[in-house]
């Protein structure tokens, strides 16, 4: 039986495990979306987006013909937002960072769906919105995944 890669099981296996972790359960998880109205108003969000996929010859078995094993990268994005100042919005990103990587770690697999993952990292940055006066601080994170699709 021939077995695509689960791309659509990996994202829905992410948003369950970070919205049923209590570290990260008070964040709004988002998948494949842009959430550009309103999303001040829930404070905190983890966008997740898949970003590409690599086939590199290195990990690539002797049955290739049938297999092939990728690397695919999923971009998560941590958003905090303060009314406050920078550093509170920095502080709140830091501490959902550091709390999403926390959860990541305790499932490599992502819920069966992949034979291992591992964190890369990725820019952080902060903005400020003067109009509504406020501060936004952001860290994207490369989570790569071990993935094969079969063809029997």
């Amino acid at each position: 039986m021939s077995t695509p890669v689960d791309y659509s099981g990996i994202r829905n296996s992410l948003q369950s495990i970070l919205t049923g972790d209590a570290l990260t359960s008070a964040a709004r998880v988002y998948i494949e979306e842009d959430p550009q109205f309103g999303l001040a108003d829930v404070q905190q969000a983890i966008i997740i987006c898949l970003d590409g996929r690599t086939a590199p010859a290195a990990v690539q078995r002797i049955a290739s013909g049938m297999r092939t094993q990728y690397h695919l990268q999923c971009v998560l994005v941590t958003v905090y937002f303060s009314m406050a100042s920078f550093k509170d919005a920095c502080d709140g990103r830091d501490t959902l960072l550091g709390n999403m990587e926390l959860v990541l770690m305790k499932d490599r697999t992502i819920g069966g769906k992949a034979a291992s993952s591992w964190l890369e990292g990725g820019p952080m940055f902060s903005v400020r919105n003067p109009q509504a006066n406020i501060w936004a601080a952001v860290a994207e994170t490369t989570l790569t995944i071990d993935v094969q699709a079969v063809n029997t």
